[in-house]
């Protein structure tokens, strides 16, 4: 407890340190660390925000406060009026909207925090199966403050490479982008754990879809390099099919567009990594044995690569960026930067010509 008081006095000094000219006094600041965003029943926002008490006298370091209103602005005047505290958003580290509320848009939502310049571009944005007020206000008995632990959660992640980052000013990125479109982590709690299983794809700012962790793994190889993490992946080899699991897997693309007219572009993905394990014993060092265990990973690979690419075109988005490489082609050639929409119609027809390349580091017998 005297640690987490210590680091409440530190956020504190630092955003008075880094504001705007404003002098407040500690006990009557409120440090929000996470924000939800819901549709009430009455059309409204329902807003929820998780903030520090700097009081060192509080008998609790951590409040939550919810309310209604018809603009994130107006949630905060609002907020601001029935707590003790002045609440100031300096800290904000996760956002997190109700997947109902990510269905309709929320560009306007976002927008908002990119204006307040008191709020970083490293925010993390969520979406939630669920209400975001039933996740925020939710008491865990291992985790005192949600925000943080949440927080953690997600860049634990994002830096173990488990997940796609969407933070606030990749989200934007991704939204302005023509050619690309943003994707969130999604949160869903049971019981008192927190589970993020799923990843939500967004069309321009509305969720329409999700994938599975799983799958997620495979675009972020198709979205970025990849340089750490394990597959368990069923493979088929000497018609026997069994399971074998990849680590430390390290993964570079090259898309390229085949042609213009019939949309079709080239993936190329190169991967390294090491057999950690599998369900058969197998000698790989053995060349022939070897080769063989790799054709097999790569034609496993190439397979779910495929069929996610084809839910993608299916569903009509594309958080692979397509688009920007094919609006680079035709520009070069002469044509002039496609709209949003012309490249919705263009992803309804293409083609993807896939190539998976793997070479397996760890020799020996495995099994």
């Amino acid at each position: 407890m005297k640690r987490l008081r210590l680091l409440v006095y530190y956020l504190a000094v630092v955003v008075l340190l880094n504001g705007c000219g404003e002098q407040h006094v500690l006990e009557k600041l409120g440090l929000a660390v996470a924000v939800g965003y819901d549709l009430s029943k009455d059309g409204k926002l329902l807003g929820t925000t998780v903030f520090y008490q700097i009081d060192p006298e509080a008998r609790e370091l951590v409040t939550v406060i919810s309310g209604t209103a018809h603009t994130s602005k107006g949630l905060t005047v609002s907020q601001n009026r029935e707590s003790s505290k002045k609440i100031v958003g300096g800290q904000i580290r996760v956002v997190v909207y109700h997947d109902e509320l990510a269905r309709k848009g929320i560009l306007s939502l976002v927008e908002n925090l990119t204006r307040d310049a008191s709020i970083g571009s490293n925010v993390y944005l969520t979406v939630a199966k669920g209400r975001a007020y039933d996740i925020l206000t939710h008491r865990y008995p291992e985790n005192s403050n949600i925000g943080i632990y949440l927080y953690q959660a997600i860049r634990q992640n994002v830096e173990g490479e488990n997940m796609i980052s969407s933070k606030l000013h990749e989200f934007m990125k991704d939204y302005y982008a023509i050619g690309k479109d943003p994707v969130m982590p999604y949160i869903e709690r049971v019981e008192n754990e927190l589970h993020i299983n799923q990843i939500g794809l967004f069309r321009d700012q509305k969720l329409v879809a999700e994938i599975t962790s799983r799958e997620g793994f495979f675009l972020k190889i198709l979205r970025e390099r990849y340089n750490k993490g394990e597959l368990e992946i069923n493979i088929s080899l000497d018609k026997k099919r069994f399971f074998t699991v990849i680590e430390h897997i390290s993964s570079k693309k090259q898309i390229k567009v085949l042609d213009l007219e019939k949309p079709r572009f080239s993936v190329k993905v190169n991967m390294t990594a090491q057999i950690q394990e599998m369900a058969e014993k197998i000698d790989l060092s053995k060349p022939e044995q070897l080769k063989k265990v790799q054709k097999a990973i790569e034609l496993a690979v190439k397979k779910e690569m495929e069929h996610l690419l084809e839910k993608f075109r299916k569903q009509d988005v594309d958080p692979v960026g397509f688009g920007e490489i094919y609006n680079i082609a035709s520009q070069r050639s002469g044509k002039k930067k496609m709209s949003k929409d012309e490249w919705r119609e263009i992803m309804k027809r293409a083609k993807f010509d896939v190539d998976v390349k793997i070479k397996i580091l760890r020799t020996g017998v495995i099994g």
